[in-house]
């Protein structure tokens, strides 16, 4: 399939996504549709009954880290809605600068140009299918598990346990109002945390990819340099300038495109970071003090999707100093004077803070990552110091 209609493809269901959600940052961007208000309703529904149901178990513990374990979920997904909706016409022109500056140009380009851009389709191809498949099991899982429980033990459960207010779900019919509820802002929920996560994926991955072109055209260039004497021909010397200057013009949308995504998704990435942490802490803290199934799988996806904001971080930091040390390399002393001081502010510019961060409060990478798994390890030791 030819890249850009493997991107169109993939864009097809990420707007039949966002039009269940109500984002439409594709269609109608940076409007609220009827779909916005339902899905604005159902969220702030969901806080005012875990809120009610947090007052009214207020002295069990347990029943109320129980009922918070879903709070950290709820709120990402708030703050990747109000995002989306928001900054929809900026996720929209991103969307086509992608298709503008680095599809079309290159899908019928050089061989090594070509490669590149077909790694990314397949790899995004792979992760929208992966992404499918957990999102189905689970779901499965999340339906199945009141089940479950009501024909090994009797017991009937909801599939969360917030609770609406004044309406008891331990009454046959109130509770269908319950599961009918809880099951729609779950399936709404799981499709709205998909196509955001997945949206960081791809417009990453093709931030990543415009990279890469800009690479592979520093590294031409430099073979030139390396292979240039002083008594060049004229048709050496212009090879040479029209090269310089395809360098330039792809460092320049390089770094657009970097700092398209940090502009982007700095937001999310942040509430993605905090809620997680909250989530994991609560499921730690679960963990010790009671023997629930449900606690695992919540702590198990909240963890990948933790660790998968970190992975991309850090891939994005690694092609970022990569394409420095091949700025760098240049034997930029065969470069003419004007030449020269066009390279200084490359090199000024690339030297300049890229990636992706938690909304500037920190980097996205291996070295914060280590240092959050250092704090939730500390945080389950002491829990489990209190619990002895």
């Amino acid at each position: 399939m030819a890249t850009v209609e493997s991107y169109q493809a993939l864009c097809k269901h990420l707007i039949v996504a966002s039009k269940i959600v109500g984002t439409e940052i594709w269609t109608a961007p940076g409007k609220m549709k009827p779909g916005s208000f339902l899905m604005l309703f159902q969220v702030l529904t969901y806080f005012v009954a875990n809120t009610y149901t947090v007052i009214k178990y207020r002295h069990d513990l347990i029943y109320v880290l129980k009922v918070l374990i879903t709070l950290g979920s709820a709120v990402q997904l708030f703050v990747k809605f109000i995002v989306l909706v928001s900054r929809g016409d900026i996720f929209q022109e991103y969307g086509k600068q992608i298709e503008r500056d680095l599809l079309r140009p290159f899908e019928n380009g050089t061989e090594v140009e070509i490669a590149a851009l077909s790694r990314a389709g397949r790899f995004l191809w792979q992760v929208f299918h992966f992404l499918f498949y957990l999102i189905v099991s689970t779901g499965i899982g999340f339906v199945l598990y009141p089940l479950f429980m009501y024909m090994s033990q009797g017991t009937l459960l909801p599939l969360f346990l917030y609770e609406l207010p004044y309406l008891d779900w331990h009454s046959v019919d109130k509770y269908f109002i319950h599961f009918a509820f809880q099951l729609q802002l779950y399936v709404l929920g799981m499709i709205l945390e998909v196509m955001s996560g997945y949206l960081i994926v791809m417009y990453a991955t093709y931030a990543i990819v415009r990279a890469d072109i800009c690479l592979i055209h520093l590294r031409e260039l430099r073979t030139m340099l390396d292979d240039a004497s002083k008594k060049s021909d004229a048709a050496d010397k212009a090879a040479m300038r029209k090269k310089w200057e395809q360098c330039m013009y792809d460092h320049r949308l390089a770094t657009s495109f970097l700092n398209n995504v940090e502009d982007l998704f700095g937001m999310i990435c942040l509430a993605q970071v905090m809620m997680g942490v909250f989530t994991v802490c609560n499921c730690m803290l679960l963990v010790v003090l009671v023997n629930w199934y449900p606690v695992y799988v919540f702590l198990g996806a909240t963890f990948f999707e933790l660790s998968a904001f970190f992975v991309i971080g850090h891939l994005v930091e690694q092609k970022i100093d990569e394409l420095y040390d091949a700025i760098t390399s240049l034997s930029w002393y065969r470069l003419s004077l004007q030449q020269q001081k066009e390279y200084g502010f490359v090199v000024f510019r690339q030297q300049r803070p890229l990636g992706l961060t938690a909304f500037g409060f920190m980097p996205l990478n291996f070295e914060s990552y280590m240092s959050v798994l250092k704090g939730l390890y500390q945080f389950f030791v002491l829990v489990l110091q209190y619990v002895e």
